[in-house]
């Protein structure tokens, strides 16, 4: 391999402490792989060289003359063995790999549940009293009284975490709460975050979804409806279904309420990133991809009441991203931690005023210093749901002085 030119592919590398030593935490953004490396600090600069253009020898004279340090081909050799065993260089070997994993995916008519095991309990019965927690621990809502009525403001919208159960349970608990009081509808309308890079901003998929309350079903008809009301292929990043948990977890919790209750159907979408709009100071509305979605969803949306159903948005976000382990320089302190309550505030009151531009601007007003996780689904909400007025139900903050994560449950009628 030494002679090799060979190419790391794009990973999520994030800073971590690993037996009192600092290190690069190496992931595959598109969950293809699910190996995670530590690399030492001291191998970055060799990291950073395998771009495909440089031989070992290369890597080994610049390490020299740049950094002062001699790579050994041993280490060189292990690295390289590690991030190939991972799938994390690009290569023959990966492209068939990774062909074999689409495939087979693409082929199979219900996703997996992909995460039942490891974020959460593949047990119904451990996972039913794991949420059932959520609700009646001393952050919850209390359990929710299943509607036998039609509710006065029935629950148009909601916006819920998509942070990991373990951090934001309670907080999930207080927006199902809501779904399960408020909710008459029949089908709900997902708009996840997606955390991998995609060609088109709004990404569908017909296939239903597995979870260990068993299978929500998808609504395909309405997806291909929707579909065909785009200009482009919305089917063409599907595959960044597989791995994405922003979905999955809100299936979790439908399943969770209704499996039992009453038959609903969902229509999950992934919805990517508006960095280019904030990158380039300007607002989303006017841009075809989004006008061309949002319309095409609100009319989908109201043939599917014209044939007497109900339907409710669910958009899964979470908030802030700050500290080091988010690309930031200082740790989270108690003032920064105040600092992001406060621009969360303002863009929650944004949310609850149904204003999307307000709320756009609240995040991307200084080049979303935040780094909120979730701009792209909430704006697409409340562009679709035009008139709505909402009421925040959770607000809360996982304050990790490397990593600080908020998020936030909001009920929208």
């Amino acid at each position: 391999m030494t002679s090799q030119r060979l190419k790391l592919r794009p990973v999520e590398a994030t800073p971590a402490e690993h037996q009192g030593q600092r290190v690069l935490r190496l992931t595959d953004p598109l969950r293809l792989s699910e190996a995670v490396l530590l690399a030492p600090m001291a191998l970055v600069p060799v990291l950073s060289l395998l771009d495909g253009r440089h031989t070992f020898e290369d890597i080994r004279q610049q390490c020299k003359s740049r950094h002062g340090m001699d790579v050994s081909e041993e280490i060189y050799l292990d690295m390289v063995s590690s991030l190939d065993e991972a799938h994390f260089l690009e290569g023959d070997a990966f492209a068939s790999w990774s062909a074999s994993l689409k495939d087979a995916y693409l082929s199979a008519p219900v996703r997996p549940a992909f995460l039942a095991g490891k974020s959460y309990d593949a047990d119904p019965t451990l996972l039913r009293s794991h949420i059932d927690g959520f609700f009646t621990g001393a952050d919850g809502p209390g359990m929710p009284v299943k509607n036998l009525s039609s509710p006065a403001k029935p629950l148009r919208g909601l916006v819920a975490p998509h942070i990991d159960f373990h951090r934001g349970g309670a907080t999930f608990a207080w927006a199902y709460k809501s779904v399960a009081e408020q909710a008459d509808a029949d089908l709900f309308v997902v708009l996840g975050t997606v955390h991998a890079p995609t060609k088109y901003i709004y990404n569908l998929t017909a296939k239903s979804f597995e979870t260990p309350f068993g299978v929500l079903e998808t609504d395909a008809g309405f997806v291909e409806q929707l579909s065909e009301k785009l200009t482009v292929n919305s089917f063409q990043d599907e595959f960044a279904h597989r791995g994405e948990h922003s979905i999955e977890f809100q299936a979790v919790f439908l399943q969770y309420l209704f499996a039992d209750a009453r038959p609903v159907q969902f229509a999950p979408i992934l919805v990517g990133s508006f960095h280019p709009f904030v990158a380039e100071r300007r607002s989303p509305r006017g841009d075809a991809q989004v006008e061309t979605f949002v319309a095409a969803l609100k009319e989908t949306i109201a043939a599917h009441r014209q044939n007497g159903g109900k339907v409710c948005l669910i958009a899964s976000v979470d908030f802030a991203h700050v500290g080091p382990q988010f690309g930031d320089e200082s740790p989270v302190d108690e003032a920064r931690l105040e600092g992001l309550a406060r621009a969360d505030g303002k863009s929650l009151e944004a949310v609850c005023g149904g204003d999307a531009e307000a709320f756009y601007w609240s995040v991307a007003e200084d080049g979303d210093a935040r780094n909120v996780c979730g701009l792209a689904p909430v704006y697409t909400m409340l562009r679709v749901l035009d008139d709505c007025e909402g009421e925040v139900l959770r607000y809360s903050q996982w304050p990790d002085p490397n990593g600080t994560v908020t998020f936030s449950s909001v009920a929208l009628a």
